[in-house]
């Protein structure tokens, strides 16, 4: 008491504040030393599952938390994973299924029956890891149907299996995936054929296919897929040679290809001729000769390996033959190719010889063959407007019977027609000589007074003088080199015209 009455205001208040700084750094060290910062072992666990691991982790004295509501298993993070390996290594049954490590402890007091309903267990235990490590699932449930076999009982029904899948949040199995997942448990299981095993999804929802009589179904879709695939890989090679001629965006290609899905068997037979003795052909293969021969009325038969020296008399020769023959067969796939069709629109302008040309090019890109039967059509697209091969000749027809209506409308679509051109150069074009004719036509009208009243007025361009003007600016565009730079000199000469 004599030590703090002794002590000034200052002094105390400095007292009191560091022994509550030490007692806070003392709680915070005990607290960082002794706390356990936890990490989740596994997520996204089914309640069984969970409740696997948890009796699990108690029975080693392992701390854990439940997170996720009771979906993750949260463990010291310096023991996360020393944990994880224990666990994995304690063959526990997770998913929901047993695999084949249920005949790790054989009872031998077990009856047949018995045993055949673990193997089914196992197997489909075994199964549903294996379709569980797809990344799209989340779930799955396989049962087999096993017909039942004995040993003077022969099995008169075929192995069926039936999957049940749960797709994660936002996934689903591609077609080829879920052949995939069909293809794999048929070949885990004896005398199962792919088409008896049927997927469904969470909604009961077939995944596979209905399978007709003879798998009319399976083959009309591999014959879909193979038109499919055959036509995107022709397409992309039109449209690598349009990319590369005219710019990339400036021609679109469609292909249409028609395949010949029958399956043809050509069988030949033919028979295998023999040389005879003489030199010419015979009609087989010589198996036995006979040649009988006449003297003074008697007769020998004889062959005609011993057939010797000169005889008199008669003789009658008989020749066996073993007809050959040769049997070829020629079986033809399906899938050839029996008519291509290309479509291509292209951003500009093409004349008769440029787009002969360019169908050459495509015919041989896709291989097409006027012998087949097979077309190639080019089709030119102008301002946003698919123009007939005698589109410029209409449209300067056009011009010319509107050249009476006003001069400003005439050079627009002129511009328009010319070949060549950028789209927006011809615009321009056009823009610069409609402002240059009605400048001229404005100062032709206000020259009278503008300057000297007393002076005469001109008389304004004739009908005939307009046509003529119209004429020699749209020849003007049409020549090669023609540029914007010489479009005041060529409005003027149309004027003077």
């Amino acid at each position: 008491m004599n030590f703090w009455q002794g002590l000034t205001q200052r002094a105390r208040i400095g007292l009191i504040g560091g022994a509550v700084a030490i007692l806070l750094m003392t709680a915070g060290l005990a607290w960082w030393i002794f706390h356990t910062e936890y990490q989740a072992l596994f997520t996204d666990l089914k309640p069984q599952d969970a409740q696997a691991m948890t009796t699990e982790l108690e029975r080693l004295k392992i701390p854990y938390r439940l997170g996720d509501s009771g979906t993750s298993i949260l463990v010291d993070k310096a023991t996360v994973h020393a944990t994880r390996i224990k666990l994995m290594g304690k063959e526990l049954p997770l998913q929901g299924a047993v695999g084949l490590e249920l005949f790790n402890n054989t009872d031998f007091g077990m009856t047949e029956f018995a045993q055949k309903i673990n193997y089914q267990r196992a197997l489909q235990g075994e199964l549903t890891r294996t379709i569980q490590s797809l990344s799209e699932v989340r779930e799955v449930r396989v049962l087999l149907a096993l017909p039942e076999q004995g040993l003077f009982k022969q099995a008169t029904s075929k192995a069926k299996a039936s999957i049940t899948l749960m797709m994660r949040q936002g996934q689903a199995l591609r077609p080829e995936q879920v052949v995939g997942v069909q293809r794999l448990v048929a070949a885990a299981v004896p005398g199962m054929a792919t088409q008896d095993v049927t997927i469904v999804d969470g909604h009961g929802v077939a995944l596979t296919r209905a399978e007709g009589a003879n798998g009319e179904a399976e083959v009309n879709g591999a014959r879909l897929e193979l038109k499919r695939d055959t036509e995107a890989y022709l397409s992309r090679k039109v449209a690598a040679v349009l990319d590369r001629s005219f710019g990339v965006g400036q021609a679109l290609a469609s292909v249409d290809v028609t395949l010949n899905m029958d399956q043809i068997r050509t069988t030949t037979e033919d028979v295998l001729p023999a040389a005879t003795r003489s030199g010419l052909q015979a009609t087989g293969v010589v198996v036995r000769e006979r040649e009988v021969l006449r003297d003074s009325g008697a007769s020998l038969d004889t062959k005609v390996s011993e057939a010797g020296g000169s005889r008199n008399g008669s003789a009658q020769r008989d020749v066996e033959y073993a007809v050959g023959r040769r049997v070829e067969q020629v079986v033809s796939q399906p899938g050839s190719i029996r008519r291509i069709q290309v479509v291509a629109v292209v951003r500009r302008a093409l004349d008769a010889a440029q787009e002969e040309q360019l169908r050459k090019v495509i015919a041989a890109a896709v291989g097409a063959s006027t012998d087949r039967g097979d077309a190639v059509v080019i089709q030119s697209l102008v301002g946003g407007v698919i123009q007939a091969p005698d589109a410029p000749a209409a449209i300067a027809a056009n011009t010319e019977g509107t050249a009476e209506e006003g001069v400003a409308a005439s050079p627009v679509g002129v511009a328009l027609s010319d070949k060549g051109k950028p789209a927006y150069l011809q615009l321009l074009i056009g823009g610069l000589l409609v402002a240059v004719l009605a400048v001229l036509l404005a100062r032709v009208g206000r020259r009278g007074t503008a300057l000297n009243g007393n002076e005469p007025r001109r008389a304004p361009l004739s009908e005939a003088e307009r046509a003529a003007a119209l004429r020699r600016v749209r020849d003007w565009m049409r020549e090669p080199g023609a540029g914007a730079s010489a479009t005041g000199a060529a409005g003027t000469k149309g004027y003077n015209g």
